[in-house]
């Protein structure tokens, strides 16, 4: 009986490693499972449940986390469209200025190139928000 209760304590260490919400709904019905596919007299987890559980958990955190960033993206987006615009609309008058100057036409090469690389990222997020 003693052993049982090692096991399932055991478990239950190896079920923490799983979201707080996802153990709150399931973590029962996992160590029942665990508990009966146990051997007689088992009082540590098998390696391969171990390293099952220990993966499933950084698979789920690590999914809640990507899950999370696509709706800090998504904020990120708003924002930077207009942001991505004015900064390509100011290197195509910073440009425009030093040719005014004669100041050189290799700022051309630079800032030009720079300004359609900004107006084409605010393109691709702003066609990607409207797709969403």
């Amino acid at each position: 009986m003693n052993d049982e209760r090692d096991l399932e304590r055991r478990y239950r260490r190896l079920l923490a490693f799983y979201p707080a919400a996802f153990r709150h709904e399931h973590e029962q019905e996992m160590l029942a499972v665990l508990m009966a596919g146990a051997n007689e007299g088992q009082s540590w987890p098998r390696s391969a449940e171990i390293a099952d559980l220990l993966r499933g958990a950084t698979s789920m955190r690590l999914r809640t986390r990507l899950r999370n960033s696509w709706a800090w993206e998504s904020r990120h987006r708003r924002v930077m469209v207009p942001v991505r615009v004015l900064i390509g609309l100011w290197l195509l008058a910073l440009t425009t200025i030093l040719y005014g100057y004669d100041v050189g036409g290799w700022w051309g090469v630079l800032l030009v190139p720079a300004a359609a690389l900004h107006f084409y990222v605010a393109y691709r997020n702003l066609r990607h928000r409207v797709e969403s």
